[in-house]
């Protein structure tokens, strides 16, 4: 009688920390978090010790220690999971001096995907992009979204008072909220400018983004920004649901994503959503029917010295508040519900599951026997 394979044993996982503490207030940040909930869930150990026992690692940033931390787990014969959580496009126009080195960081991420067995990201959309030969990315390629914690980022009843009394608002003030780092790529420049035309309604962003990065006009966009554009700056995830529970409108003007962890958040609180029309969305997220959208101009269009910017910038503002105010008036369809029911889609609870076939699928669970 044919003796049945040992039952794997628990996972121990490395997510190291090192370098990744950089980006702790970032959405790389937030996806790790993800990932430990994740690795959690499914009864596996989370460990943060390189030089410790760990049966695979997950890898998620672009700093000079992740090539350190594969190359010990090539030597330790040791499963790599890659997360490819950026590309050149969502590089550009970001940081300081990001376009002209964005050619060069997709050479150097390119570098770190292909040190993996197996490469995630987290959306369709991504994968095509890295899939270019330019990559030179051999190793499978699979899809996992980040996931959304639906279960923890719901409706709060009372929201919208706690969140007009924190700012000392009164409780018929319309709101409208993004979250973000401060950069052109996140729509910055179109969401100061709309905040600008339409002084009866306050606009909340959250993020921070450290001084040193901000480019040279979004630091002056933000300086001169109208009275009615608040910058709370980067708060607790308590907070965070608070805003998207209390505001009146999640309004993410970004130009470029390979998946937005914020904008799950927000629908899964049931915040109505007015979102770029962009590539990554636009089967997935269909306008009229899970969110509604308005279009947004490139980055090199409003950005500074592009011949005709502030006519570009001051177009993008008319038409974005005009959608805006309808969406705030109920002239809108109300998507909330089929917002939430996507949100779910993605909740950690399949993208846990997905995680583990992704184990299963690469040897890391036949290496645990």
């Amino acid at each position: 009688m044919a003796t049945a394979p040992p039952s794997p044993r628990p996972l121990r996982v490395l997510i190291p920390r090192g370098m990744a503490r950089l980006a702790t207030q970032s959405g790389i940040g937030e996806a790790i978090r993800h990932q430990q909930r994740a690795v959690s869930s499914l009864g596996h150990q989370v460990v943060t010790n390189p030089f410790g026992p760990f049966d695979a690692v997950h890898l998620n940033t672009p700093f000079p220690d992740t090539p350190l931390l594969a190359a010990l787990a090539h030597l330790r014969r040791r499963p790599i999971l890659v997360w490819a959580h950026s590309t050149e496009d969502d590089f550009r126009d970001s940081f300081t001096g990001a376009n002209r080195l964005a050619p060069w960081f997709r050479r150097w991420i390119a570098a770190i995907y292909r040190r993996g067995d197996a490469v995630i990201t987290p959306t369709e959309y991504a994968r095509t992009l890295i899939s270019d030969r330019r990559y030179g990315i051999r190793q499978p390629i699979h899809v996992l979204s980040n996931g959304v914690d639906t279960a923890f980022f719901s409706p709060r009843p009372g929201a919208r008072a706690v969140l007009r009394e924190r700012f000392g608002l009164p409780l018929r003030t319309p709101v409208v909220m993004c979250v973000g780092l401060l950069m052109v790529r996140k729509g910055i420049l179109e969401w100061v400018e709309t905040a600008r035309a339409m002084p009866h309604v306050t606009f909340l962003w959250y993020g921070r983004t450290d001084p040193r990065l901000i480019t040279a006009e979004v630091a002056a966009e933000v300086a001169a920004a109208p009275p009615n554009a608040l910058f709370p700056g980067y708060v607790s995830r308590e907070v965070l649901r608070e805003a998207y529970s209390g505001a009146d409108a999640f309004c993410f003007l970004t130009k470029e994503e390979t998946e937005g962890i914020v904008l799950l958040e927000a629908l899964s609180c049931g915040a109505p959503t007015l979102l770029a029309d962009i590539p990554i969305y636009g089967d997935w997220l269909p306008d009229g029917e899970v969110v509604h959208k308005v279009p947004v101009p490139r980055a090199k269009d409003v950005s500074s010295g592009a011949p005709f910017a502030r006519e570009h910038l001051l177009a993008a503002a008319s038409v974005i508040s005009a959608r805006l105010q309808a969406l705030l008036d109920g002239e809108l369809a109300d998507l909330r519900n089929a917002g939430r029911r996507a949100a779910e889609e993605v909740d950690m609870r399949p993208v846990a599951q997905r995680l583990q076939e992704i184990y299963d699928a690469s040897g890391v669970t036949a290496r645990s026997r």
